[in-house]
This record gives structure tokens, sequence and C-alpha cells, in this order.
């Protein structure tokens, strides 16, 4: 049974890994970037569908997502979620794939009308040794995006809305 244990995840990570996820949405929605940092590594990788080469860095990655969000009002769901955690004397590691529905309302002349992602996240993520007092109760650390790629299934309304034209 010893041996058992050193294979075991911490139950606590799976909820921190998920707030982790979720915290990206409310970043989003808020338009509070700097909960960016809370979310990503600072050298995080992503892939996005609207970025035809990949984003390097949490500060590359804000500003990336700031100027396509701009035009428009966010409310972000998630919903499938499938987490498998790495087990490490040294530092977890996890997997994540989530499904998400991103609702993005029009402004301007595009007031009232609205385009709908549903698509999923893919991470990978890490467990760093950060401000403790910001941990998960009972979780190994402060778990941070590393790896993320966005794959969208579909998109459904008026694409103008994320031009932004008045």
């Amino acid at each position: 049974m010893t041996g058992a244990r050193n294979t075991m995840a911490n139950p606590h990570d799976y909820n921190a890994i998920r707030n982790a996820i979720s915290l990206y949405c409310i970043a989003l929605d808020t338009k509070d970037w700097p909960l960016l940092e809370k979310v990503f590594t600072k050298d995080v990788f992503a892939q996005y569908p609207f970025n035809d080469d990949p984003i390097l860095g949490v500060d590359a990655l804000s500003k990336r997502i700031q100027q396509r969000l701009k035009p428009v009002t966010t409310q972000h769901a998630l919903t499938t979620q499938h987490l498998i955690i790495t087990p490490s004397s040294s530092s977890p590691t996890a997997k994540a794939t989530t499904y998400f529905t991103g609702v993005h309302l029009g402004r301007g002349k595009w007031e009232g009308q609205q385009v709908t992602a549903y698509g999923k996240y893919v991470d990978e993520l890490v467990c760093v040794e950060e401000d403790v007092a910001e941990t998960e109760a009972g979780a190994s650390g402060i778990w941070k995006i590393d790896k993320r790629t966005v794959t969208f299934f579909g998109r459904v309304g008026e694409e103008g809305v994320m031009t932004g034209e008045e």
C-alpha cells in the first residue's frame, strides 16, 4: 500500500486546477487582464484559432486577447471536463480538456447581435510555489497553465460583432 500512495494525486489539486481554468473565464468576462498572470505561467505557449502563429508568454497572450475582445462583451461558460494529474515529489503536472461556450455580444452597430463559440481548451498545467496565501486549501501549490491549445467545434451567429465597427 505504501507504493500506491506515491502514485496518488492530491485530491485537492483537482479543485485548484478547476479554479485556475475558471479564473481565465472571469478575467475575460470582467476584462480584468492582470488576472491572466494568475492563470498562465510567464512563458506560456498558447495556440488560438484567431492567431496563425503560437503566442509565447503571458504578456503577449494578454495583449492579443485584449485586442480580440475589445469590441465585445463576453460570457464564457465551462462544461465537460477531464483532468489527469501526474503526481511527483518535486512538482506535479496535469492535463485538462475543458469544453466551453463563449458568447460574444456586439456593441455599436452590432448591439443586439452575438456570435457564440463552442470549443475546447486542452491545457498542460504545472504546480508552482508562489504566494502561499493564494493556494487552494490542501492543494500541492498554485496551478498554472503552461501550454494551451484552443479548438473551435463551431461558431454560430454574426461574426461582424468581432470587428468592432461602430
